[in-house]
């Protein structure tokens, strides 16, 4: 790929974590290349996808010199670093500090045992039903 190939954003529509990126992307008016992935339909286990990310999460952005970048938050600090303006945090040190925090409870404390692979292994595993998972999730959001 040359420095002149749109970025290629790996997404799913509904994905929390794919949603932080495009929205990022757009704010700062960065054009990319729309690719989807159905995580319900196991598009992201294939072979094609496994080959950009060998642990077949989304999103994945792969750059414009090939580089491939995965995980949103380092998706979204690559993204503020080599396009500062505008900016996703605030200006002032605290208020930039407040944000991460927010982001990373939602990173690290709320998504990771909610997202569909934790939910499938309810249902699958120890054969919870919807009102299990609802309960499971209104506990953990």
């Amino acid at each position: 790929m040359s420095e002149t190939m749109t970025p290629i954003l790996h997404n799913y529509f509904r994905s929390s974590t794919s949603f932080r990126v495009r929205i990022a992307l757009n704010m700062k008016g960065i054009g990319y290349d729309y690719v989807a992935h159905h995580l319900r339909k196991g598009e992201h286990r294939q072979p094609g996808f496994l080959a950009i990310n060998p642990q077949g999460l989304l999103p994945s952005l792969v750059w414009n010199n090939g580089e491939t970048l995965h995980q949103s938050m380092a998706i979204l600090e690559f993204l503020e670093e080599i396009a500062p303006q505008p900016p996703i945090l605030p200006v002032d040190p605290f208020e930039r500090a407040r944000v991460r925090g927010l982001a990373n409870m939602i990173a690290c404390d709320i998504h990771p045992v909610n997202n569909l692979r934790i939910l499938a292994q309810l249902r699958s595993r120890y054969q919870a039903d919807e009102e299990e998972i609802a309960n499971w999730f209104r506990h953990w959001v």
